[in-house]
């Protein structure tokens, strides 16, 4: 983030980019929003985008894409085999990570799917600091359970800490000595938890 000083003022930040794409939304009467929320027996998975003018359930999909992000798909290569897209992916991965084996899923919940399948046996025991909707599914599935370990405070909402998608360490100690390592899969960690409001995690933390 930039700044710029004006006249005998303070500086200011300025966002570095501008929008290149607008989507119209709308907002309905606040007595046909409630209705619609009625209709949908309160649950947010029930009502249509379309009668939501800010949607505080998800982050899929909500964010703008570059200039540049629209021209590389146009100019995408979808072939069936030997894709000069999927070519120039390859390279970048391992450019920046130095793996000569990846996977790519479509989104979260595919990789969630995943790595359940996997690594969890049945009677494991996955530490988290607090689950996504899918992950609760994948688990059970395999025959295993979960243990939600927030920190404290963390869903409070009146309470002001920098970090509430942290992971009680102190918890995560505890059910490591009670369960033994070989019975933990792997430690998970949501990095913007959505259940409790999007909270953030420390570098710290991890």
């Amino acid at each position: 983030m930039k700044t710029v000083g004006f006249y005998k003022e303070k500086e200011v930040p300025l966002e570095m980019h501008r929008a290149r794409i607008v989507q119209k939304i709308e907002l309905k009467p606040i007595d046909e929003r409630y209705k619609k929320m009625t209709e949908a027996g309160n649950n947010s998975f029930l009502l249509k985008n379309e009668d939501i003018y800010l949607d505080l359930l998800t982050d899929s999909g909500v964010n703008a894409m570059s200039d540049i992000m629209q021209a590389a798909m146009l100019k995408a290569d979808d072939s069936y085999a030997g894709s000069a897209t999927f070519t120039r992916m390859e390279n970048k991965l391992r450019e920046l990570f130095g793996m000569d084996y990846f996977l790519p899923a479509h989104q979260g919940r595919a990789c969630e799917n995943i790595l359940t399948q996997r690594f969890i046996k049945n009677g494991n025991v996955v530490p988290m600091n607090v689950r996504f909707d899918s992950i609760k599914d994948f688990i059970s599935r395999a025959g295993a359970t979960y243990e939600e370990l927030l920190c404290d405070g963390a869903s409070e909402s009146d309470k002001e800490i920098l970090f509430k998608g942290n992971m009680d360490i102190q918890g995560l100690k505890e059910v490591i000595e009670r369960e033994g390592s070989a019975n933990i899969p792997f430690v998970r960690i949501e990095a913007g938890g959505n259940l409790i409001g999007g909270q953030p995690v420390s570098l710290k933390n991890i």
